[in-house]
Formats: C-alpha cells, structure tokens, sequence
C-alpha cells in the first residue's frame, strides 16, 4: 500500500499531487488535483464514468479522511501558506484568551459575583472539559468531516464566551466556561489534526510548532492587555469587555480556514449531480422514518457513542476525584473520594473492556494501541507533565517565600521554561527535518529533563542565587521543546492517516491526565510534609505554622527573611520541594529509558503517513474484521448496496 504523496511545505512548488491511495481510488477526488482556484467543469470530467456504487463504496476510510486526502491533492504551495498563516493568528488569539483568562475569571467571581470561594471550582470544571472534550471531537472530525467540525467547534466557543460575557450570576458564568472550553480544546486539537492532514511527516514537527511560536509573547503581554481592558468601565463589569472581545476578534481570523478546506474538499460538480441523484433514489426507496433510523443506526455505531460515553464518564470522574481529593474541604479518606476513585476506575475499565471486545466499530484497532511507538508515546505522555507537575506546581510560592525572590523575578523565572521551550522547539524541528528522525531528539529532551531536575536538588534550595534559579529553569525549559510536538509527530507516523485525528486526541487526554496526577502527586507531597515541618521549625506555635500554611504570601511579607519565623518556613519548604524534586527526577529518568528501549526509530519520509504503519494495520484490521459494515458517501452515510 503506497503512502500519500505530500508537497514539501518549505520548499515552493508548482501544484499538487493526485491521490494514489488503493483505498481511496475507487472515490473521484475533486479536481483531479488540479488547484483551488481552477474553475468547476460541467459534465465531461473524466468522473463521469464512475457508477453509483464506486461513488459510495470507499471501503473502511471516514470521509474527513477522504475529504483531506482530496485538499492535499489539489493544495498548492499558496493555499497552504494561507492556512499555515491563519492558523498562526487564530493560535495567537487563542492563546492570548487563555493567558488573560484567569485574571478576567478572577474579577468575575470576586467582583462581579462576590463569590471568590468559587473560582476553584469553575477552574476544576474547565480542566475537566479540556480532557474529555478531543477524543468525542475527533471522531466528530472523521465522520463528518474537518469543516463541520471547525465550525461547531467555533460556535461553543463563541457561544460560550458570549455565555460568560453577559453572565448573570456564577452558574450561567460556569455554563458558559464549559462550553467555552470544548471549542477552544477542539479548535486547539483540530489545528493540529489539520496541520498532520496537509504535511509531511520529515516537516511535521516543524508546522506543529511554528503557527505557535508567537504565543511565546503572551507569556509577556497576557497580563499588560488584561489589565488594560479592566481599566476601561466599573470595576464590577470591565471583566465583561475582556472575554467579549474574543467573541469579535475569532471568528473572522478563523473564516479563511474554514473557506479553504471548504473549497478544498468539495466534490465535482458532476459529482454533486450524482450524489443528488443517490439521494433521491434513496428517498424513493425508503421513507423518511426508515432513512431517519437508518441514519441515526449508522451515527450511533460509527461514532461509537457508547465507547465515547463511557471515556468521558470514565474519565471526567477520574480527574474529578484528583482535582478535589486534595482541596480545602475533601481527602483521600473520604467515602465519597474513595467511591468516585472506584467508580470512575471500573467505568474506565468497561471502556477498554467495551473497544477490545464488543465495539464493532471501535475508536481505535488494538492493533495500533499494541504498537511499540504508541505505547512509549503514550508513557512519555504520563511521565513528562507528571514530573513537570511535581516540580513546578508550588514553585511560585517557593520562590517568594523560601527563595527571596520579588514578584515580578519570581513570575519571570517560572516563565522562562515556556520562553526556552519555543527557541528549542524550532531547533529541534529544522534538526529532524535534516536528518529525517525523531527518536535521537526525544532521548536528548528527556536526558535534559533528567538532567535539569537532577540539578535542582543543588541549586533550588533557600539558599540558591537569582541566577542559580533562573538557569535551571532554563535548562528545564530547554528538554520542553524537545519533548511534546516529536512525540506528537511520532506518535502520529506510527498510525495510517485514517486513525491520526483519534490518536493525537488519545494522546492529548493522556496528557491532561498526566497533569491531573501531577497535581495531586506534589498536592499530596505538600500537605503531607509543610504542615509537620512547620511545626518543628516553628518551635510547635500552631498559630504561626496555620498562618504560614493556609497563606505563605502574607506571611513572607510580615517576618522578614532572617528572623526565626521566616527562617522556620523556608526550611519546611526546603525539605517538600527536595522530596518533590527526587520524585520528578525519578519519574523523568523513567521518562528517557523509555525514549531508548521502546520507541522506534521511524525514518520520516516526504509523505503524509509512512506506508509501513499503513500496511502494518490494515493487515491486522482484515485478521480482525467485524462483520458489520457501512457504506459512506461524501456527505453522509447510506445503506450499503
């Protein structure tokens, strides 16, 4: 089986190339490959000579699959530099909505809703949204195809920053959070998916990276712009100006995308005509109740609405039970943490049980899950945000209280692993598209990180100099761009183009996962050590340990560093983050004999998929068939004939 052929995006070239895809000959492409701006021609296209049955027949392929198979095609060097570029703006903006987002949730349950107790929980609701939301939306993606699924994606979200906008109180505020964050999870996803459609994978690391590369300013300009537009109206409502302008400014940059897959990916005019005429065979033949139900059968078992049920249920109670376990008013003793823990595991277990064995269409074929890569992506997508997590999630307060640092150096210290994660990112990138492989980056990114979290048990204590602390962290950030946009490359050269929106956004709640657990991993650290720690340092004065703990900001602000008080916390912090520090360097070490002993050395070619991942499921899919199969057309399913 012979792998798409994609133009090189970084050199210029004339045209594109038709599909020679087996699975997708017996489809018409559109145009032929000829370009986006070549005009329809009527009836005397060589299409014409395709019977009904070719045109609906396509074999095990989904059609935004197809449909993308057809705009890479006919996609000449100037279209995919329109879309490179939008894709870039639409980043940005998306980015600057997240790094001014939690200053404008801030203002509004405080000031406007007098409810700043609650501003966790609408954070917790949000990060559980951000990981359940890819996996239902690629599948949305494959069945319906890429347009529609940007465009419903583009509507939660202007429709839930709309929600927020214009709230009323803090559960319509929440409602629309939610929402909000299933468009922007699925807009931020399907860039990617889209991105992975159109290149190739010696040049998919880069085009991963570079629409991204301009948000390195937000970590800069986020703050400024927030409070620019607070400054504008009461205090109580200029939050509303902030969140509302998005609802502006995305849409129109998001159209040229949108327009352009939509011209890419449509059909033949002699093709529409057939496929008219399909459909009216078929209402002829059935009544609409019939084609309803059939319909609605065919979504159902396609999507695979009870897998996709059972992930989200599994999953969302999964990270409910982290995210809370460790808050003001839950523990890991409670009845009720213990009993969504369990539930939330089985739920979990019935999914897998669910795809491996009874699912006739499934998410993903066991074939490309048991796959050496897969997996030690899949590791490296746990063990990475988990030892990021475990090092960095108190490391702010650290660095005001125990460290000494000022505000505005503390803020820019742990800013500086997004800043160096950008520049080595790009690196890394023109390094595999030279070379054409990714493992030797990921083994360097993960050595960086053992290395750097190794450091900080010298050179992160109470004791350690600005620039001490400064440098580690950059070291740390370094390892960050060598690690996530090459094994989200990798991960998707080891599957066929059929299944790379389902196992990026696999891989994608694994990492939200990851950060879930990283989270109560160092939460659970830090409750269990600071608290007796304090004790002992403080000389056992309950009043000044309770103070320390429940508000170290304050407290560092009223015992200046050298009298016994502040000395007493920075010891305790001492002692939690060098436990931390040991437990994110272990897990990183974990992390790098992983990038050795089970990734594969894939050679990435000019295609857009390897042909022997390709080859390597489609076997294992025809040793595996199920018995159930469905026609799809162009724009939607019919029965099979």
């Amino acid at each position: 089986m012979s792998a798409q052929r994609t133009d090189d995006p970084l050199v210029p070239v004339l045209g594109g190339i038709p599909s020679a895809h087996p699975s997708t000959a017996s489809v018409p492409l559109p145009h032929d490959g000829k370009h986006l701006h070549d005009d329809d021609k009527d009836g005397s296209s060589a299409e014409d000579g395709y019977t009904n049955k070719e045109i609906i027949n396509i074999g095990s392929k989904s059609k935004g699959v197809i449909e993308m198979d057809a705009l890479q095609a006919r996609m000449n060097t100037k279209w995919r530099f329109v879309i490179y570029l939008f894709f870039m703006f639409v980043s940005y903006s998306l980015s600057l909505d997240q790094s001014t987002a939690t200053v404008y949730l801030n203002y509004a349950v405080s000031k406007g809703f007098k409810l700043h107790s609650l501003q966790a929980s609408v954070a917790v609701v949000t990060s559980i949204f951000s990981a359940m939301a890819p996996t239902p939306i690629a599948k949305f993606a494959d069945y319906f195809g890429r347009v529609y699924a940007e465009i419903g994606c583009l509507i939660l979200y202007t429709v839930g920053q709309a929600v927020m906008a214009s709230a009323k109180g803090i559960v319509q505020f929440s409602a629309g959070s939610s929402i909000h964050t299933l468009g922007i999870s699925g807009m931020f996803m399907l860039q990617n998916i889209i991105i992975a459609d159109i290149s190739s994978l010696r040049n998919r690391y880069f085009w991963l990276v570079a629409p991204s590369v301009p948000q390195v300013f937000n970590s800069f300009l986020g703050a400024n712009v927030a409070q620019s537009m607070l400054g504008y109206g009461s205090e109580t409502n200029s939050w509303r100006w902030g969140i509302a302008m998005f609802c502006i400014l995305i849409p129109p940059i998001t159209t040229p995308i949108i327009i352009t897959l939509w011209r890419g990916t449509r059909p033949e005019r002699a093709i529409r005509r057939q496929l008219k005429e399909i459909r009216r065979e078929r209402a002829a033949r059935m009544s609409l109740g019939q084609r309803f139900w059939t319909d609605a059968k065919d979504i159902f078992w396609k999507l695979d609405v009870i897998g996709l049920v059972l992930f989200v249920a599994g999953i969302g109670l999964f990270l409910v039970t982290l995210t809370l376990a460790n808050s003001r008013y839950n523990k890991w003793s409670d009845a009720h943490t213990i009993a969504q823990l369990v539930v939330g595991v089985a739920i979990t277990a019935g999914f897998v049980v669910w795809e491996r064995w009874f699912a006739p269409i499934p998410l993903l074929p066991f074939a490309l899950i048991k796959r050496k890569t897969v997996i030690g992506c899949c590791l490296i997508a746990l063990w990475h945000p988990l030892a990021g997590r475990c090092v960095s999630t108190y490391l702010y307060t650290y660095l005001q209280v125990a460290a000494n640092q000022s505000q505005v150096s503390a803020t820019r210290i742990t800013s500086f692993p997004t800043i160096g994660g950008w520049v080595t990112a790009i690196i890394g990138a023109l390094v595999a598209r030279k070379f054409r492989m990714l493992k030797p980056i990921i083994i360097f990114g993960m050595f960086l990180e053992t290395l750097a979290t190794g450091l900080m048990l010298r050179y992160r204590t109470s004791g350690s100099t600005q620039a001490e602390l400064a440098i580690i962290q950059v070291l740390r950030g370094a390892s960050n761009g060598f690690i996530p946009y090459p094994i989200q490359a990798l991960i998707q050269a080891a599957a066929p183009h059929e299944h790379l929106a389902l196992v990026t956004a696999g891989w994608t709640a694994i990492y939200y996962v990851a950060f879930g657990i990283g989270a109560a991993v160092s939460g659970a650290m830090w409750t269990n050590i600071v608290p007796d720690k304090l004790n002992t340092y403080l000389q056992g004065n309950a009043t000044l340990a309770a103070s320390a703990y429940s508000d170290p900001l304050t407290y560092a602000t009223v015992w200046p560093v050298g009298t016994w008080q502040r000395d007493g916390v920075a010891k305790a912090q001492d002692e939690a983050q060098r436990i931390m520090v040991i437990v994110g360097t272990v897990i990183s070490f974990v992390g790098l004999l992983t990038a050795i002993f089970v990734l594969e050395n894939l050679r990435l070619p000019d295609t857009q998929s390897l042909e022997e991942s390709e080859e390597y499921i489609t076997e294992a899919e025809k040793k595996q068939k199920k018995a159930m199969t469905v026609a799809i057309v162009r724009d939607g399913p019919v029965p099979a004939q």
